[in-house]
């Protein structure tokens, strides 16, 4: 009886909730570790596989691959030798009273006429021959603004807005996209030209043939008016002023100077104030004229600044020639017939592979 109780073994204490839903958790995030592994090996596999039948490919067709590409390479290096020198040059310019809509009409007139080929209506606008209106090769105009200078009219604007819409509705990349090239003022011209001599005899019809219309000469008549109104206004004041502090010191001087011994004890705190009241009234004096005279400096600086309807920031220079390795059939004519011989390669060989598959599921029917 002991003997039989000895032999049975003790009972396992019955396992929790807890402890199988853990067990159970751990397994399952084993099982998906495991099957990414596997994935990513997988793809690794694949494109390795890849790269061994493309390297198969270019070893069984290198001779041809070499033989296309210096073809290519001699007949781009015959066309690029063969090909029209373009040259080009740009413009800075700032534009006042509305002008940048008339700019850009003019430019794109002068694109259209240069697409036409029409080289006596070119000439008779810049003042240049036939020939070498025929020289050029196109115009191009655009606003001259940066990142930095689209967020800073991106803050003027949202400091204008007076509604609670505008402010939540418009972010920054919904004003760059809905921003004209018209909002800005100063803008680049560019002119490119098979003859580089003749770009800066352009500049001066550019910015000042059929500018100014109507409205904009009336624009600008009456801003230089008012100008003027100001600075004849604040030159009368300044008179004023100057006036007006020449007779302070007269009456300042017409003052006794000496007062008796026994007036001078009772007087010296009465005096000290009056001193310090002239002094206070002098520098006033000079602190106006002193602002009189740097807004005079002010409007005499704007108006130079917008006594032209278009302002140069800097000239065309003698263009220099246009190069792009994009535009180099040097390089252009081998990408592309490379490209081409690969590809008809690779349709050959999947249609060997497509006959051997239908061959031998024909053989196992």
């Amino acid at each position: 009886m002991s003997e039989n109780n000895q032999n049975v073994l003790p009972e396992k204490p019955p396992q929790t909730g807890n402890e199988i839903d853990l067990k159970e958790l751990f397994r399952m995030i084993g099982n998906a570790f495991s099957r990414l592994f596997l994935f990513i090996r997988n793809i690794l596999l694949f494109l390795l596989d890849l790269l061994i039948r493309a390297l198969i490919i270019v070893r069984v067709h290198i001779v041809k691959f070499v033989i296309v590409g210096f073809l290519s390479i001699v007949i781009g290096w015959f066309i690029d030798s063969r090909k029209e020198a373009v040259y080009g040059s740009s413009m800075y310019l700032k534009t006042n009273y509305g002008s940048t809509r008339q700019l850009y009409s003019n430019i794109k007139y002068y694109q259209g006429l240069v697409e036409e080929g029409d080289s006596t209506v070119l000439a008779s606008i810049f003042n240049i021959s036939k020939d070498e209106a025929g020289s050029l090769r196109g115009f191009t105009i655009e606003p001259d603004v940066t990142d930095n200078g689209m967020l800073k009219a991106y803050n003027e604007f949202m400091k204008t807005a007076d509604t609670t819409f505008v402010l939540r509705e418009i972010d920054f990349d919904k004003f760059k996209r809905n921003t004209s090239p018209l909002d800005f003022p100063v803008h680049q011209i560019s002119v490119y030209s098979a003859d580089k001599e003749i770009i800066p005899n352009l500049q001066e019809p550019i910015i000042t043939r059929n500018i100014e219309n109507y409205h904009i000469k009336r624009q600008k008549e009456i801003n230089l008016k008012n100008l003027e109104k100001q600075s004849e206004a604040l030159q009368k004041q300044l008179v004023n002023i100057d006036s007006l502090g020449k007779a302070y010191k007269e009456i300042l001087l017409q003052e006794p100077t000496k007062e008796t011994t026994a007036g001078k004890a009772s007087n010296t705190y009465i005096q000290l104030a009056a001193n310090n009241e002239r002094k206070t009234k002098e520098l006033e004096l000079i602190a106006v004229n002193e602002k009189l005279a740097n807004r005079i400096l002010q409007i005499n600086r704007q108006k130079e600044l917008e006594s032209e309807t278009i302002n140069v920031l800097n000239d065309f220079s003698p263009g220099a020639r246009i190069r792009s390795f994009y535009d180099k059939y040097l390089y252009r004519i081998p990408m592309i017939t490379i490209s081409l011989l690969l590809m008809l390669i690779l349709l050959r060989e999947l249609n060997k592979y497509l006959n051997t598959y239908a061959e031998n599921k024909r053989l196992n029917a």
